[in-house]
């Protein structure tokens, strides 16, 4: 009886190696049935074109003030030291006030510098939302276009080919629509411009 249920267990084992390696081989003869690729996020965010005019446009836009904050500091501090270099000639009560003075106007210099600094934060996390929901839009778009089925990022993966790496594709995307977006904004520009016209001629 016992001999019978060993001669049926490796029957057993037998079929299910049969069956692993019949299932194997028809794996590996035929296509799967879905497509995987990766993107790079963090090289998009640093090469696409939007990303790179949005960096040019915080620049402008704080690029002054944060000048003139900077040569309000200059002056506080050149202040501050004068005001010890000049301490042992300065009659205490002079000195007490300009020194209240100077400690006053760099509260307030603090004051601005930290609502410059909130200002800047905020606009850069509104920038960086704007343009990582564009680069997931390209995802998408080109995941749609390629009809591939899952899209990997660069965070959740350890290694893969070249194959598979739609990051190129994506960045390809985002510069034609930049490109054409510029091509919009210019014909906009130029219908919202009248055309000049050439001055009557007056009658002799």
């Amino acid at each position: 009886m016992l001999k019978q249920r060993s001669c049926l267990s490796l029957v057993s084992i037998l079929f299910m190696v049969w069956a692993v390696l019949a299932y194997a081989e028809t794996a590996s003869s035929t296509e799967p049935a879905y497509r995987l690729a990766v993107v790079n996020l963090g090289q998009l965010l640093n090469e696409a074109p939007q990303s790179l005019t949005e960096t040019k446009r915080l620049e402008a836009l704080f690029s002054k003030r944060e000048s003139e904050l900077a040569q309000e500091k200059l002056q506080l501090d050149n202040s501050l030291q004068a005001l010890q270099v000049e301490r042992e000639t300065t009659p205490a009560t002079e000195f007490l006030q300009r020194e209240r003075e100077l400690r006053t106007k760099q509260r307030d210099y603090l004051r601005k510098l930290e609502d410059f600094r909130e200002e800047v934060s905020s606009a850069r996390n509104d920038s960086l939302q704007k343009v990582q929901d564009l680069i997931d839009r390209a995802v998408e778009e080109v995941r749609a276009r390629d009809n591939i089925d899952i899209v990997f990022r660069e965070s959740h993966y350890v290694a893969a080919s070249q194959r598979v790496n739609m990051t190129q594709e994506v960045l390809t995307y985002l510069q034609q629509q930049f490109e054409a977006g510029q091509v919009k904004d210019t014909s906009s520009n130029s219908a919202a411009s009248p055309t000049p016209t050439k001055p009557a001629k007056e009658e002799e």
